[in-house]
């Protein structure tokens, strides 16, 4: 008997040919994933690997009190198994180590409104103040995020460079200074960095960012805004900004909320440091958010602002940085403010400078606290 050839053979044929054009697909579609999946590994390592080797892993130098130190070595000569380390300090009749897998940002906003460059600009000192700055860490061992709010007045040594990038002179005056006495650009965010890191006893920090106030605009508006409970009196600024009101904040009208400060207070820039830091709870929160339901969220949001951006921190690194981050916890207790005494350095009758004179034993307690871990000697 003949084989039938007919209808039936055609939609075997037929058939066969839409197999062979879907395993194509999924074939290409496989190969499109796994190009992807390894472009993402390639980005994450380089990530980790640029920014593991941009700072050293040398531990703060903090005071310690030398009679506690010996104190506390005399008491483990008794225990021959337990050895002192060098890098180990002593607060409150404690032994602490450093975290050497600790990653630390510094986050800077600066006045300038458009674009900021990453050229260092020395003819006139123009380059902008650093209003608003915080230090970021992220801890990888107890995937835990703490954010420490500088005042911008603070006072440090600053130093201050000539049109050939030379240092001229060093000064005593406000933190936020040394962007602009640096020219910004480079140079700007490199002083930056120091100055914090000097001010955190040589706290190794791993990148630093610079934004103008554009940047913010942006940002908050790619989080579809950003409700706030307003934690001061702004009514001299909008009367709708009672303390405790609730306000949405938009690209248009972020900037000012975030800037706005009574000139003629003393104290005003700390009022204004602690509705910064609020914001930075709220948008944090929400970036997490937003990187969790779209994973394409960070390079896109990098790109957005990248002109109003002065940055040591790649694309690659801002990615690990963010996945990272992803699996640490964000609390009310990972936010910290750094106390101390406003001052004021009058210039006549009735002008002043706003100093503000850190506390060093409130500094040294939030770096025990971020930075270090018990040793319990008991457990060695």
């Amino acid at each position: 008997m003949k084989r039938k050839t007919g209808r039936t053979g055609k939609k075997r044929k037929k058939k066969s040919w839409l197999a062979r054009i879907a395993m194509g697909i999924l074939s290409t579609l496989f190969v499109l994933l796994l190009t992807l999946g390894l472009v993402g590994i390639v980005i994450y390592k380089s990530g980790e690997m640029s920014l593991k080797a941009s700072a050293s892993s040398a531990a703060p130098r903090l005071e310690v009190d030398e009679e506690e130190v010996e104190k506390i070595r005399e008491s483990l000569g008794y225990n021959q198994s337990v050895a002192w380390q060098d890098d180990w300090i002593t607060y409150d009749g404690k032994v602490y180590e450093y975290r050497e897998d600790t990653l630390s940002f510094l986050l800077l906003g600066i006045d300038h409104s458009g674009s900021l460059s990453s050229e260092t600009e020395l003819s006139d000192w123009s380059a902008g103040q650093a209003d608003t700055i915080f230090l970021v860490s992220l801890n990888q061992e107890d995937k835990a995020l703490s954010v420490i709010g500088i005042p911008r007045n603070s006072l440090v040594d600053v130093e201050v460079f000539n049109s050939d990038k030379e240092c001229i002179e060093t000064i005593r005056d406000q933190i936020c200074l040394q962007y602009a006495y640096a020219g910004g650009g480079r140079l700007g965010l490199e002083k930056m960095t120091e100055s914090v890191s000097t001010l955190f006893g040589g706290l190794p920090i791993h990148g630093a960012c610079a934004v103008s106030f554009d940047a913010v605009s942006v940002i908050t508006d790619r989080l579809g805004g950003i409700e706030v409970v307003v934690p001061d009196d702004m009514t001299a600024y909008k009367s709708s900004y009672t303390q405790g009101s609730v306000q949405m904040l938009t690209g248009d009208n972020v900037v000012n909320y975030l800037r706005y400060r009574d000139m003629h207070t003393l104290g005003s820039p700390t009022v204004r440091l602690t509705r910064q830091k609020a914001f930075m709870k709220v948008a944090a929160n929400r970036a997490i958010q937003e990187i969790k339901s779209n994973p394409a969220f960070v390079k896109d949001a990098y790109e957005a602002i990248k002109p109003y951006m002065n940055t040591d921190i790649t694309v690659d690194e801002a990615v690990y940085i963010a996945t990272k981050a992803l699996d640490c916890t964000l609390s009310e207790r990972s936010f910290y403010q750094i106390t101390g005494e406003d001052r004021a350095d009058y210039i006549d009758e009735d002008n002043y400078y706003n100093d503000y004179y850190l506390n060093e034993d409130e500094l040294k307690k939030i770096m025990i606290d971020v930075f270090y871990k018990e040793v319990r000697i008991s457990d060695r």
